[in-house]
């Protein structure tokens, strides 16, 4: 790969340029055309319209997590300490590290179960990199972060929706 800044050529994928370190890494990222492929590589996170985080801090109770994901019909909730995002707790972690455990619900704290340091985005990040993200990770789930503060979470049912409703008005002649 050329760079344009200095002609230097490099190896194809190089994230800065060997000779003048020049970054390289948007050079090869596909190109969209028109309509849902446009949509769908340059529309930010923000298009999503993230829903508003529910969070809880890592001492409360499962069984208040399992309450309030219910009472908000949500599939995670967020882990907060100092209010920074510490964790997530989601279904998966509910079934994989709860589910079978011994200890009474109220027993067990959030901070013992949840993932810690979750992978997060800004509402600037391209969808193209939360689909990205989500399937590299197995996540269905990732909080959303402006100024190291949860402003907002995305499920992979807003991304499906997203595409699907672009789909729509692409064939709608939109």
């Amino acid at each position: 790969m050329l760079c344009p800044a200095c002609g230097s050529d490099n190896l194809p994928g190089a994230d800065r340029c060997d000779d003048c370190m020049q970054p390289l890494a948007k050079l090869d990222v596909p190109r969209p055309t028109i309509g849902f492929q446009q949509r769908l590589m340059e529309d930010s996170v923000s298009h999503l319209n993230p829903s508003p985080p529910i969070s809880l801090p890592g001492s409360a109770p499962v069984s208040e997590a399992i309450q309030t994901m219910k009472e908000h019909k949500v599939g995670c909730v967020l882990v907060l300490e100092e209010n920074k995002l510490a964790g997530i707790l989601s279904e998966r972690d509910l079934l994989y590290k709860v589910a079978g455990n011994d200890r009474p619900l109220n027993e067990i704290r959030i901070g013992e179960v949840m993932t810690a340091q979750p992978v997060t985005l800004s509402l600037d990040d391209s969808i193209r990199f939360a689909i990205y993200q989500m399937s590299v990770g197995g996540f269905r789930h990732i909080p959303i972060l402006e100024s190291n503060q949860p402003v907002g979470i995305i499920s992979v049912k807003d991304v499906l929706r997203y595409l699907c409703h672009s789909v729509q008005r692409k064939s709608a002649g939109g």
